[in-house]
């Protein structure tokens, strides 16, 4: 009679020749025999495994693997049993079994490469990324295809995850192994947008595409990212391109809008929105798109139902409620858009300014007699200039007021009524109570278009500063003198200036008119780039700067004190003009910021200001001509008509 051992070699025999009835057999009469023999368990378990019982196939080799805790081939033979269940779970006993097998031989290529499989199946990205590095680095002889397709599966799981970092590196690695492989650029093109960087992103999706010019998310992808650097006319042209690649594909269109919104072809922008949300109207970002075009065109009650439709269908989407709180606000229903302005907080635009407190936060329902409260800057100088204006109302309810924002503002805040003290960003706090963002405050009091708290003047010039400036500026011939400030702050990112600022701002050339009207003193009240624009000023234009003196915002305002009108953009010195209660008129684009009304003539916020208003956006010749024409009239009532 043959032995275990001679048996075992005969089944083994008809398995490896393919004579696989014969093997199973005789591996069961071994079995009968012998029933915890590691080799014919592991055997037989490769058997059942390979011609369909894959679950009696992993029972078998895990005993095997149980009783020869150190052959590493029954271990690697027990996660391959495992990776064919198809599970998930299954996918997760592989790696383990995978683990074991590198345990005892580390430097195993291929096997790192199959826990990285298998990982990939188990749903677990990162682990799978450092396992197929260690395949990587452990054999450059390992199969370049495979790993690359590796690669790019464990890059999809961290991209979903939103590891950015580590999708980048997964998919930069698969693109290394196979640059033949556009699917690997078309994905490092998109993890590369998610980490801020478009350039990069722009050139591996054109890589993409090279390969592969059929690749229309590559394609509609492209187009955000050339929006993004100021590249009209490409990002124009790969529009096309994406609509005539997949006219289904709602995002081809959706990509569009912001391309045309930013060139000022509203009508355009408007179309692209309508055809997206036609193929995908359960989209929220879409009706969310429409909203801004509709704010954009003074449709604000259509705007507000945009901004509705998208919250209802995307309600935990913070972009959503902030979008519905500025057309709510801009419409006037100012309640109900405090509470969406809320929202701002969930937004990512606003991680770079938000402050963790361990004090609570003010919400207007709290008595704050005799504590401490800190009102803080969250967005730009003219939203501190603007709401400080509650710091009063604050005081008056028994609290000690403390400010914090900008260096800048500092000297001016300290001497607004009710407020204590105030701090620069970045310098030690004093010990307060409760704190709220200065855009939260009217939320808190309850303001409504009727409640506004539009006492001025709130802030207030040093009266030595305003001597100062009398002093170095003095009135010769008594005519009006009238401040100009003709461009925003550019806010540039990446050599692209904000889109918001591109319409907000004109250049000094464009209010040549104004140089028309006899008996003017111009003064310049105008900082940063724009100017440079002074030195090819509007001929005739009689224009002083002084703003080599200037240091902060308060000394704007003593400055400001001794002018008797203020044109500005909308920008920071209209608030702190209009703040002063220092006649103002301010320059409004055709989509005005909200807390214009729709570029209402009259505005609630300030009662000493006039808007005027674009007819049409980019246009801003029908403003000048109005300001023409009243800066006559202005100059006329002063006794100065030439």
């Amino acid at each position: 009679m043959a032995s275990v051992a001679e048996a075992l070699n005969l089944a083994l025999d008809h398995h490896l020749s393919g004579r696989l009835e014969e093997a199973r057999l005789l591996y069961g009469r071994i079995l009968e025999v012998d029933p915890d023999n590691p080799h014919a368990l592991h055997f037989a378990g490769l058997l059942a495994a390979q011609t369909g019982a894959v679950a009696d196939g992993v029972a078998m080799i895990g005993k095997a693997a149980a009783r020869l805790p150190l052959a590493a081939d029954i271990h690697g033979n027990l996660g391959k049993a495992l990776m064919a269940l198809g599970t998930a779970d299954g996918a997760a006993q592989a790696a383990a079994a995978f683990r074991s097998v590198l345990a005892l031989q580390p430097e195993g290529a291929g096997d790192w490469f199959a826990l990285g499989g298998a990982l990939i199946e188990a749903g677990d990205g990162p682990a799978a990324h450092r396992a197929l590095t260690r395949a990587l680095t452990a054999s450059a002889a390992t199969d370049s295809e495979p790993l690359a397709e590796a690669f790019e599966r464990a890059g999809m799981l961290l991209y979903a995850a939103s590891d950015w970092a580590g999708a980048t590196d997964a998919f930069h690695k698969a693109r290394r192994l196979a640059p033949q492989r556009a699917e690997a650029h078309r994905m490092l093109g998109a993890a590369l947008a998610q980490t801020g960087d478009p350039e990069g992103a722009v050139e591996a999706l054109g890589e993409a595409l090279r390969l592969d010019p059929t690749l229309a998310d590559a394609q509609t992808n492209l187009v955000h990212l050339l929006v993004t650097l100021g590249r009209f006319d490409d990002a124009e042209r790969a529009g096309h391109r994406a609509v005539a690649l997949d006219p289904g594909n709602a995002d081809a269109y959706g990509n569009m809008v912001p391309l045309f919104e930013q060139t000022v072809r509203v009508a355009e922008a408007l179309r692209q929105c309508a055809r997206a949300t036609r193929i995908a109207s359960e989209r929220a970002a879409f009706h969310r798109n429409r909203l801004s075009l509709l704010l954009h065109e003074g449709r604000r009650d259509e705007a507000v139902a945009a901004g509705r439709e998208a919250t209802r269908l995307a309600p935990a989407d913070a972009d959503a409620h902030l979008a519905l709180a500025v057309a709510l606000l801009a419409s006037g229903q100012l309640r109900e858009g405090w509470e969406e302005f809320e929202w701002r907080w969930e937004t990512r635009q606003l991680d770079p300014v938000h402050r963790s407190f361990p004090q609570p936060q003010w919400t207007g329902a709290e008595d704050v007699a005799g504590r401490t409260v800190l009102l803080y800057a969250e967005q730009g100088l003219g939203d501190t200039l603007q709401f400080v204006r509650y710091a009063p109302l604050l005081a008056g309810r028994g609290a000690r007021v403390v400010v914090g924002c900008s260096p800048l503002l500092v000297r001016l805040m300290e001497r607004v009524d009710g407020v204590s003290a105030a701090v620069a960003w970045g310098g030690e706090l004093p010990a307060f109570d409760l704190h709220i963002p200065m855009m939260s405050l009217p939320r808190a009091f309850a303001t409504d278009l009727d409640s506004i708290p539009a006492a001025v003047p709130y802030l207030r010039a040093d009266p030595a500063d305003v001597a100062a400036w009398r002093e170095r500026f003095p009135v010769k011939d008594g005519r009006p003198r009238v401040g100009l400030v003709w461009a925003g702050s550019p806010r540039t990112v990446r050599g692209v200036a904000s889109p918001i600022d591109r319409r907000r701002s004109l250049p000094l050339a464009a209010l040549a008119p104004l140089a028309e009207v006899p008996g003017v003193r111009f003064v310049s009240l105008q900082m940063g780039p724009g100017a440079a624009q002074l030195a090819e000023a509007p001929a005739g234009m009689d224009i002083a700067d002084p703003m080599g003196g200037v240091r902060d915002f308060a000394d704007t305002a003593a400055l400001a004190e001794t002018l008797d009108l203020v044109i500005t953009v909308d920008t920071s010195v209209c608030h702190l003009a209009g703040g002063l209660g220092r006649p103002t008129w301010t320059l409004s684009r055709a989509d005005a910021c909200w807390r214009w009304l729709g570029n209402r003539e009259v505005n609630p916020w300030y009662p000493t200001m006039r808007v005027f208003g674009q007819d049409r956006s980019g246009d801003w010749s029908g403003v000048v001509a109005r300001l023409r024409t009243a800066l006559t009239d202005f100059v006329a009532a002063r006794g100065h008509a030439p």
